[in-house]
């Protein structure tokens, strides 16, 4: 893997990497992964393990190059999360050192990548051969349990670069901006690696999420190209002003379901841009599949076609039988992009990676053209009446009213059975409206048997740091105003 980067940044070592104030060349950038990879080379061996939690996403870059330099496996982290959900993430994989540029760390072995000092007794360190070949351990599911390492190999993730290649069409003459951390392998591998496979100049953006904070960089850096899930595009799309702030050719949506609705919005602050549509998840690299940006406006709702070497389909429940176009079921992958399994975890690997295919636990379907559309994850599906019901199935609809800024639908277990809530931030224009009214306002855009038994007007809505919907509700999150 070290030996692909370090081509890439000498293939365009005038490209630039800007953060905050801030300016780095690439050659500046591999100068500093070699300078420090050098330093933890001396105290660790090939193949130990080493945890990055920086500050900035420029320093986790340089701590994640560094590693690679070093022929260590890394294992990003990121500040945004809290420190609950890091220390779930140093159980779990139990780091050999810490890489930081916090000088209040007290992880037991820290290396600072400012001093370029290590400090506590290291002691001596046997790694796992498990991890011979591995170039990160990324964490999943850290925020609301306790978290899975997915051991991604060097060949994977660069096979998995090099397949985003072929079809993203950024180069040279494009700025990137990174607004989330690089803590997500979408962000790693469809942003910061790929960016820096094609020489384009790259931008973090280091705030905490706020999406004013983020147009006021769209417009700092002049970035033409930015990746997110539909809410943080969306929220971009109704403030961003198109005549002077809109800058923005390029951009890939990830992270959730799109609705058409969202699609409309997104296009409609963007009408320029090519859209890209992407489907993926930790334990393939993470890209999965694409859906072109010629197919943006007519299958807003579709992931598209797998990239290059990767195959889908769809198993009905109980695992046995292929389903036929728009049929419903669990998505399955294979692609040499797959994980080698979850690190500690041989039991949870086996059950997950069956004969080369990826039990996504995703519900989806693949039309008549082969083109994967996305459903929601197969835990968050709603049984009502013995009917199978997906949240998006609700979801999409209600955002399309006027009324609505935010919802989302769940399942609540009551002594008759499963009944549907369904969780709702208005408009401030519409923040007095009434129960009745909106309650009408619903019955035109639901059919009676996806009605909520419940409908709750709340405040908030729970996502992580990178804006993504947190399902796994649980009760009294948020401020509840009133009930109808």
């Amino acid at each position: 893997m070290w030996d692909f980067i370090k081509n890439s940044l000498t293939r365009h070592p005038a490209s630039k990497v800007l953060s905050g104030d801030c300016v780095m060349s690439y050659q500046a950038l591999l100068d500093a992964a070699v300078l420090h990879g050098n330093s933890l080379k001396s105290r660790l061996k090939p193949g130990a393990k080493c945890a990055i939690l920086c500050d900035t996403g420029l320093h986790t870059a340089i701590g994640i190059l560094a590693c690679w330099a070093a022929g260590l496996t890394a294992i990003p982290l990121s500040k945004n999360y809290g420190k609950e959900h890091c220390a779930k993430i140093l159980n779990c994989t139990e780091p050999d050192i810490l890489f930081t540029d916090n000088s209040n760390c007290t992880f037991k072995y820290t290396y600072h990548l400012v001093s370029k000092a290590f400090t506590g007794n290291l002691g001596s360190i046997q790694p796992d051969p498990t991890l011979s070949d591995v170039a990160l351990i990324m964490c999943t599911s850290g925020t609301t349990g306790m978290p899975k390492g997915s051991m991604i190999t060097k060949k994977a993730l660069q096979k998995n670069v090099q397949a985003v290649a072929q079809y993203f069409s950024i180069g040279q003459t494009d700025t990137i901006l990174i607004a989330r951390p690089l803590y997500h392998c979408a962000v790693l591998t469809g942003e910061f690696l790929i960016a820096l496979s094609k020489g384009v100049q790259i931008a973090f953006f280091n705030d905490a999420y706020n999406p004013v904070n983020v147009i006021s960089s769209i417009k700092k850096y002049s970035a033409t190209t930015i990746c997110g899930t539909p809410t943080l595009l969306g929220h971009i799309a109704r403030l961003i002003k198109p005549d002077r702030e809109n800058s923005i050719r390029k951009i890939a949506v990830s992270g959730e379901c799109l609705s058409e609705s969202g699609a409309k919005k997104i296009r409609s602050a963007f009408p320029d841009a090519e859209i890209y549509s992407v489907y993926g998840l930790t334990e393939a690299s993470p890209r999965v599949s694409y859906l072109p940006p010629s197919d943006f406006d007519r299958f807003p709702e579709s992931v598209g076609i797998p990239i290059e070497g990767a195959a889908i389909k769809i198993l009905d429940t109980q695992m046995k039988t292929e389903l036929p176009a728009n049929v419903p079921g669990i998505v399955m992958v294979s692609s040499p992009c797959l994980m080698k399994g979850y690190y500690r975890e041989p039991a949870l690997t086996e059950k997950t990676v069956k004969d080369g295919w990826l039990n996504t636990r995703d519900m989806g379907y693949k039309d008549e053209k082969g083109y994967l559309y996305i459903l929601g994850r197969a835990d968050d599906m709603l049984i009502k009446a013995g009917m199978n019901i997906y949240p998006r199935e609700i979801e999409n609809p209600v955002r399309g009213l006027p009324e609505v800024a935010e919802c989302m639908a769940y399942g609540k277990e009551r002594a008759s059975g499963q009944e549907i809530i369904l969780d709702v931030v208005l408009q401030k224009d519409y923040k007095d409206i009434r129960k009745k009214e909106f309650a009408r306002k619903l019955g035109m855009v639901l059919p009676s048997y996806l009605m909520p038994a419940e409908v709750r007007i709340v405040d908030t809505i729970p996502r992580n740091a990178s804006g993504k919907l947190v399902r796994n509700r649980r009760e009294g999150y948020g401020t509840q105003n009133d009930e109808i």
